[in-house]
């Protein structure tokens, strides 16, 4: 077999899904020496990542985790993640299998049949859903195409999803991305109709976080991804004021609290 690395992305397929889903993918190793480490930045999108015949070792003190091949080639691991505050580290060594299900806002908790608190406490942790779920992804075998896991993937999400009733949250996240984490807490409270002790129980409940956390987390990554998307033609003040920041060196000062370093 020859050695090699791969990495798809595609989109949902359901329709019904599409509206929870952003995207998946799927990355494959079959190289013995491979290795490979990055780290990935606060996201308001927050993914299942599934792992079949791999051993994983996650070090909260020094926030990072590390990825490598199993004795057991059949071994299904499940990691939620949800990064509001910091950069965490990930190594991947060796031979692996991972398809990652990256959710839009809110998306994951249409799928889980109680409070996300209840199920992970940390920005990434192993985690155990339906049973049902974790039945049909044990249909994953190591000769399937990504199409093929494309379509056990749904069918597992669509054996376990169910509405989530949390409307005043979701009105929240809502506005909170589209005034980019401008928006006060006095203004959501209007919008929702519920108060402040209301909505932040709501949001350490369902989403891992506090509404401020959740503010600047989305100013971060916005910004984060408009710098990159226009590299080319912006300067850091550019960025800063385009994404709601009061200066240049509010930006600067916020994006070194989570990175560790300058923009």
């Amino acid at each position: 077999m020859k050695k090699e690395t791969t990495l798809i992305t595609l989109k949902p397929q359901n329709e019904q899904l599409k509206k929870w889903v952003a995207y998946y993918y799927f990355h494959t190793s079959t190289d013995e020496q491979h290795f490979e480490s990055f780290y990935f930045y606060p996201n308001y999108l927050h993914a299942l990542t599934v792992y079949r015949g791999n051993d994983i070792l996650i070090n909260f003190k020094n926030k990072g985790s590390k990825i490598t091949s199993s004795n057991n080639k059949e071994k299904l691991t499940i990691l939620y993640t949800i990064n509001s505050k910091e950069k965490y580290y990930v190594e991947m060594n060796g031979v692996f299998n991972k398809i990652g299900i990256v959710f839009y806002p809110l998306g994951l908790n249409h799928f889980i049949d109680k409070p996300l608190n209840e199920i992970s406490m940390q920005q990434i942790q192993e985690v155990s859903l339906n049973q049902r779920f974790h039945e049909i992804l044990s249909e994953l075998t190591d000769d399937t195409s990504a199409e093929q896991k494309l379509e056990i993937v749904e069918n597992a999400l669509l054996s376990i999803i169910q509405p989530f009733k949390e409307t005043a949250l979701q009105k929240a996240i809502k506005e909170i991305i589209k005034s980019n984490g401008a928006i006060k807490i006095s203004e959501l409270e209007q919008i929702t109709g519920k108060n402040r002790k209301t909505l932040l129980r709501l949001f350490k409940k369902h989403t891992l976080t506090t509404i401020e956390d959740y503010k600047k987390m989305v100013m971060f990554r916005n910004s984060l991804n408009y710098a990159i998307r226009h590299k080319e033609l912006t300067n850091l003040t550019d960025v800063a004021l385009y994404n709601m920041y009061y200066d240049q060196s509010h930006f600067i000062k916020h994006f070194k609290s989570i990175t560790n370093e300058t923009p």
